[in-house]
């Protein structure tokens, strides 16, 4: 039988360990369809600070798209430059591979870089992460071209999967792209250039049934919910907006993984237990990302007075050109050669898993098994993470 994990653990310390972002777009851009713009009204706010030919901040989007950008500034997209995190893992990147790795953290934690060139973060809008600007001027992804993976038309036209749209403010343009799995893409996945997998969470997608249903990214991370597109002073809109925070929450993760023991007797070996651990809510591997991420399924028998368990981890061990395994975020980043071994759990996958445990052969013991996601990154001082997915229990007679 399953049972609902006993610990619930606030959304502050999942965002501080994840490394997720969600941005970028197709090889081959839509047809463009532009609304004008009704002549950038006075009377709309934040209007004559929209910049005609660069980039916007988010506080002047926000003026209009309160709700939107409310929900933004609750996301790992807005703090993709600030988490302590990512902190941490940039400066050791930099100290390792200067320039270089500056410019390849930058490209996803501050794309606006790719284009404005501000490596040093100068401009105010640059710093400001993955921002509402930048996804809503991107025309497409370029997969097979990891230095440069997005083209995009910064100004006055702004993109988006509303048809028929018009702005008092701005130009609208209709995106068929923004509604797929290929706006986050460009930096959901990296490929080294001699072709080694780093991070491969759209490629587990779409080699999934997820993309086979057309299940898209957005569909579970940017679902629907009550909220204005625009501030109902400024213009009348729709009464639904997609969530912008990308909802990766504790409670996402603990829906992800399903935990059940489907077996435990005795026998002349001792008590053997077979339990079931499945990626039941997930359109990608468990866990994606960085490979120094990883899954415990920690199985225990107690008797009242001692307990034993024995554990399975499942997790992407890389390597570096000598083979050494990789356990920093940076050094995967810039040193991962070779991938060691890879037991991940797929999408909609389900793995038996067979323990024996030396018990007495009389007496009763309760059987627990307990899935982890476990994560211990550098902020400051190492934090490690602990958040506990799913757990079952049985008693044996």
């Amino acid at each position: 039988m399953r049972a609902k994990p006993r610990t619930r653990y606030p959304i502050t310390l999942f965002w501080i360990g994840a490394l997720a972002l969600l941005v970028a777009l197709l090889l081959v851009a839509p047809p463009l369809v532009v609304a004008p713009a009704l002549a950038q009204q006075p009377g709309v706010p934040g209007a004559a600070e929209i910049s005609p030919d660069g980039y916007t901040s988010a506080r002047v989007c926000g003026r209009c798209h309160a709700d939107i950008y409310k929900s933004w500034r609750n996301s790992l997209h807005a703090i993709s430059l600030t988490d302590p995190i990512f902190d941490v893992a940039f400066m050791q990147a930099v100290r390792e591979g200067g320039d270089d790795a500056k410019r390849l953290c930058l490209r996803c934690h501050a794309p606006m870089t790719t284009v404005n060139q501000d490596y040093d973060l100068n401009e105010g809008v640059t710093r400001e992460g993955v921002s509402c600007d930048f996804c809503h001027t991107v025309t497409a992804v370029h997969l097979d071209r990891p230095d440069k993976p997005f083209s995009t038309e910064p100004g006055l036209t702004k993109r988006s999967i509303l048809r028929k749209a018009s702005s008092p403010a701005h130009e609208v343009a209709y995106s068929e792209l923004h509604g797929t799995s290929e706006l986050c893409g460009g930096c959901h996945n990296y490929v080294t250039e001699s072709g080694m997998a780093i991070m491969s969470t759209y490629d587990e997608w779409r080699h999934g049934p997820y993309a086979e249903e057309g299940i898209q990214c957005q569909d579970c991370h940017m679902v629907r919910s009550a909220g204005r597109v625009v501030r109902p002073e400024v213009q009348d809109s729709e009464k639904t907006i997609h969530l912008h925070n990308l909802i990766h929450d504790t409670e996402q993760l603990q829906s992800a993984l399903e935990v059940r023991i489907l077996r435990a007797e005795r026998s002349p070996r001792g008590l053997e237990v077979e339990v079931e651990i499945k990626n039941a809510g997930s359109g990608h591997k468990i866990p994606t990302g960085m490979a120094t991420r990883e899954i415990v399924l920690t199985v225990e028998v107690g008797d009242g007075r001692r307990t034993t368990k024995q554990e399975r981890h499942y997790r992407k061990v890389v390597a570096d050109a000598k083979g050494r395994p990789l356990n920093e975020d940076y050094e995967v980043l810039l040193l991962g050669a070779k991938v060691l071994s890879d037991n991940r759990i797929g999408p909609r996958e389900a793995r038996r898993e067979r323990f024996v445990f030396d018990t007495q052969r009389d007496g009763q013991v309760t059987v627990s098994a307990t899935a982890s996601y476990v994560y211990s990154p550098m902020a400051l001082h190492r934090q490690h993470l602990t958040v506990q997915l799913g757990q079952a229990k049985r008693a044996v007679h």
